[in-house]
């Protein structure tokens, strides 16, 4: 597996924060607690987020460093 390279760093990062913040608004830190719906929606979140980042990021021509 390769390292990612800092645009991709960063969209792990805003992934992560919006799925914290799914995670929050559901009320549930712990995903063995979450159900099936709940859990696709997390991922969803995640990959969602992740693209999204990535978009930004390359809209904004922002330096990756």
């Amino acid at each position: 597996m390769r390292n990612f390279d800092p645009y991709e760093k960063r969209a792990r990062a805003d992934a992560g924060d919006k799925a914290g913040a799914f995670l929050e608004g559901i009320g549930k830190t712990d995903l063995a607690d979450l159900s099936e719906e709940e859990w696709q929606q997390f991922l969803t979140t995640v990959i969602h987020e992740f693209g999204e980042s990535l978009r930004r990021q390359v809209a904004e021509l922002r330096a990756p460093f």
